[in-house]
């Protein structure tokens, strides 16, 4: 009677765990509704200043709890947008990477809302050895050489971004290294006051644009210019002009009038003196 006991108790317990396992399986094995949702994807890269089509947007299926800030759920926010930060083939579209709307295509769509692009000329010793590239930020010395030979600089412009280094927008574009062309033209993001600083500065002297870390947003006071007395030079002294005494003009020579010479002759109502003085010949009357 004991040993029947214990069967039954075993045969349920095996029945138990049986059932279990089946239910465990079957929960694990059946599919799982996703909560997904469509976003915009691009559908090759896109380079900086690029106006977006149709063709560049496709839709991809994402899990909501992995949906990035700024997404977009619909291509027609998207389209007619440039873009200002590059994007790469299947890559999410977001909002942080586009042009506002309206602000056009190309150069234009970078200019932010209030700034100016002004482009300044550069070489191969101003433009850092073709070291700056569009998105990094400058500073822009001043130098100017006065009239007797010595020359200041001044920094007249900090941290200011670059828009365009000859007509490369995007920094990550590859530069072709049979090209030995070097870009003469940095175009620069500023306001309208730094702007007519440029060029006035551009007119008066020469300028030189200094490369700055991307992390240093640093604007340090601007000192007093930098003179040739601060690097241990002398102002070249301006030669003493040489006075020359011019002696004193000789008097005029006195003037002699020549001895009056004199003549008569007689008229009915009198004489008529003539008097010769030189070359001149007066007349006169004596009753």
């Amino acid at each position: 009677m004991q040993r029947h006991r214990v069967l039954i108790a075993f045969g349920i317990a095996w029945f138990s765990a049986l059932v279990l396992s089946w239910w465990v399986y079957k929960t694990s094995a059946a599919p799982q509704k996703r909560d997904s949702v469509a976003v915009v994807a691009a559908t090759q890269d896109l380079p900086i200043g690029k106006r977006i089509q149709v063709s560049d947007l496709k839709m991809i299926n994402l899990d909501r709890k992995d949906l990035p800030k700024g997404a977009f759920l619909r291509t027609a926010d998207v389209l007619d947008r440039a873009v200002a930060v590059p994007v790469s083939a299947s890559e999410i579209v977001l909002s942080g990477k586009l042009a506002a709307k309206g602000s056009g295509e190309g150069l234009t769509a970078l200019i932010e809302p209030g700034g100016r692009a002004v482009s300044v000329q550069v070489n191969e010793i101003s433009g850092v050895s073709g070291f700056i590239q569009p998105g990094t930020h400058v500073d822009v010395l001043f130098t100017r050489v006065f009239s007797n030979g010595d020359a200041a600089t001044t920094t007249i412009l900090q941290n200011v971004k670059v828009l365009a280094y000859g007509r490369q927008l995007d920094p990550g574009a590859k530069v072709d290294p049979r090209d030995t062309s070097r870009p003469t033209v940095a175009t620069l993001l500023v306001t309208q006051e730094q702007a007519e600083k440029l060029v006035l500065a551009g007119q008066r002297g020469r300028i030189q644009l200094v490369l700055r870390n991307g992390l240093d947003s640093e604007i340090a006071d601007s000192g007093d210019p930098i003179a040739s007395a601060d690097l241990g030079i002398e102002e070249p002294r301006k030669p003493q002009p040489v006075v020359q005494v011019r002696p004193a003009p000789p008097p005029p020579p006195p003037v002699v009038e020549e001895p009056a010479i004199k003549s008569e002759k007689k008229v009915s109502n009198g004489r008529v003196v003539r008097i010769y003085r030189g070359d001149k010949l007066t007349e006169e009357t004596i009753q």
